[in-house]
């Protein structure tokens, strides 16, 4: 129930922010990528900080869900409500392929984390050499016949309600497994896989469900990606620059709570706008991530949300 009651908090305050947001288009777009880095920092952490399996080429399916919908509309005029279930659909195959191939021949920790960037990577060259794929310089989305048929709208509040909500089905569901035997089995496969497995934990199968899970994910924030910004390029759907701000997202945030990667997020993609407005200095954004990364992991190695929940046990181990 306390699990439920911090989701609720979470919804009334993006709920709060989306209000505030809606009286400038700027603010607006803050909130769009805010909630959309959100969302595929928790499926990350959903496998990563939940489960323990390490990627590092999670664009991968992000990239996936950008392209059909891309590629489905400039080639076949195929309207999101095909092209966002086949991008979830494909990236779920996706992820079965890949860890098929990496859980048959027991790859975990660096060696999987190494093994899914390098699929990431063959992905990126793979698409910046096929044509119908527009190559390096990426794919335009073309206006469809019916604006809100293929969800081409010129108020960016109605993104940021779309994006709102798939990030709230993201915590619920996240929540949800959490209070079931698979979220049990997960944190234990995290702390000690070898214990888990004398337990009679089918490791295996668990991480491979927490791996189509968080692709599926990912896939869905990419096909939204693509409708919201009319344009896919390998380097922004496809670069590990991507991976890698889901990492630091989750670890500023929190690796060990469901909600951490949202907070990261939240306060970082602010951050990084305000400093772009107001240095001259080029990719400060990415120099603040660092710095905060070496605070962080000298001060608070549990992130923003896991020194807040001790802090909270404490207070109430007091009373």
């Amino acid at each position: 129930m306390k699990r439920f009651s911090t989701f609720f908090i979470l919804v009334a305050v993006v709920a709060l922010c989306f209000v505030l947001a809606l009286s400038d288009a700027y603010f607006m777009d803050i909130f769009v990528l805010s909630c959309f880095y959100a969302t595929l920092a928790v499926a990350w952490n959903l496998m990563a900080g939940l489960t323990g399996l390490m990627s590092l080429g999670h664009a991968l399916f992000v990239g996936i869900g950008a392209y059909c919908v891309a590629w489905g509309l400039s080639a076949h005029n195929w309207p999101p409500y095909i092209t966002w279930p086949t991008s979830v659909a494909v990236s779920v195959v996706a992820a079965a392929i890949i860890g098929a191939l990496c859980f048959r021949y027991g790859l975990k920790g660096y060696f999987f984390a190494i093994a899914t960037l390098a699929f990431n990577e063959v992905a990126f060259f793979v698409v910046s050499a096929t044509d119908a794929l527009g190559r390096s310089d990426g794919l335009s989305l073309p206006m469809g016949k019916d604006p809100l048929l293929y969800l081409q709208f010129y108020d960016k509040w109605v993104y940021g309600l779309i994006i709102g909500c798939i990030l709230f089905a993201t915590l619920l569901a996240g929540t949800i497994l959490m209070q079931t035997r698979i979220g049990y089995f997960w944190r234990a496969l995290r702390d000690n896989e070898e214990a888990a497995e004398a337990l009679g934990v089918d490791a295996r199968k668990m991480k491979m469900l927490s791996f189509m899970i968080s692709a599926g994910i990912s896939g869905l924030c990419g096909a939204f990606y693509a409708n919201y910004v009319a344009f896919v390029d390998p380097r922004s759907v496809l670069g590990v620059d991507l991976s890698i701000q889901m990492l630091v997202f989750s670890i500023i945030g929190g690796m060990g709570v469901l909600w951490g990667p949202l907070l990261g997020a939240g306060l970082l993609i602010p951050l990084s706008a305000l400093l772009r407005n107001v240095s001259s200095i080029q990719s400060i954004d990415i120099i603040v991530y660092a710095v905060a990364l070496i605070v962080l992991s000298l001060v608070l190695p549990q992130g923003v949300a896991g020194w807040f929940t001790a802090c909270v046990r404490t207070a109430r181990t007091r009373r």
